[in-house]
């Protein structure tokens, strides 16, 4: 990057981060540098190059920290990227995104969860894989806290999207340790009412079984189901549980039933 290329460049950086924007469109680029179509995307493509910037999707940029240049950006602020990526939309990082922005488990994943409104043609995140879940625009900012200048589940949110899909969370097993993980921090009547308000009377059930066969500090014998259960379900959707075996287990209470024995799940949660 020439010298006067390289100071255009530091300039546009130097004046958004003055003016706190983090991330920017091709157009605002264009205005902002005063040149063609080609010769700012020329521009912008040299200061991908040399690690100023990161296009996170078409027309969209957000900028690099200083300090970790060569860093992807959404390795560094996964908000930032994906506020670039949803502006204007309705969204929420969630599921097991959001378990992992808790801290509730274990392994970090590559995979981005965002629940959002609006189905984007975008695959990947700054080398991430972005997997969008489709929700009401009405359930989208129940249980959401800001992160940065994007949205995500707060702790009880978070519980509830896992437990609502498991799949999308890794399995009960994960679900079960992100429960044993929220150690005494989450607030019984805020799931509660978050249940109630998405109706998702089967994560609460889910839930309420977990932290009660397994004992788990803060929720166990704190929760309730939101109506009398009148039929069981599975504490994995779709699992084939065989009926009345030792290596199940049926919840009386909550009436959730088990693909495997408590102590399997104790065994992963306690390690």
């Amino acid at each position: 990057m020439n010298g006067r290329v390289h100071n255009t460049a530091l300039k546009l950086v130097d004046d958004l981060v003055a003016e706190g924007i983090t991330y920017f469109t091709f157009e605002e680029a264009r205005r902002r540098f005063n040149r063609s179509p080609s010769a700012t995307a020329n521009l912008l493509r040299r200061m991908i190059d040399h690690g100023l910037v990161d296009r996170v999707r078409r027309g969209h940029y957000v900028i690099r920290r200083l300090g970790v240049l060569g860093t992807r950006a959404a390795a560094e602020d996964l908000a930032i990227v994906v506020a670039a990526v949803f502006a204007g939309h309705p969204h929420r990082m969630a599921y097991r995104t959001a378990l992992d922005e808790h801290d509730l488990i274990a392994h970090s994943v590559r995979t981005v969860h965002v629940a959002t409104v609006k189905r984007m043609r975008v695959k990947n995140l700054s080398g991430r894989t972005l997997r969008t879940v489709a929700e009401p625009a009405h359930k989208i900012r129940v249980g959401a806290m800001a992160l940065g200048p994007s949205w995500i589940s707060d702790l009880e949110r978070s519980l509830l999207d896992a437990a609502a899909r498991p799949e999308l969370a890794g399995g009960v097993a994960v679900i079960a340790g992100a429960v044993a993980a929220a150690d005494g921090r989450v607030c019984p009547e805020r799931l509660a009412n978050y249940a109630k308000q998405l109706e998702w009377k089967a994560a609460l059930r889910r839930i309420g079984s977990i932290a009660d066969t397994l004992d788990i500090k803060g929720l166990a014998g704190k929760l309730a189901p939101l109506e009398v259960p009148v039929a069981d379900i599975n504490l994995e959707p779709g699992a084939d549980i065989p009926v009345d075996t030792a290596q199940t287990y049926r919840d009386p209470r909550w009436r959730v039933r088990w693909a495997c024995s408590p102590a399997e799940i104790e065994s992963v949660v306690r390690q």
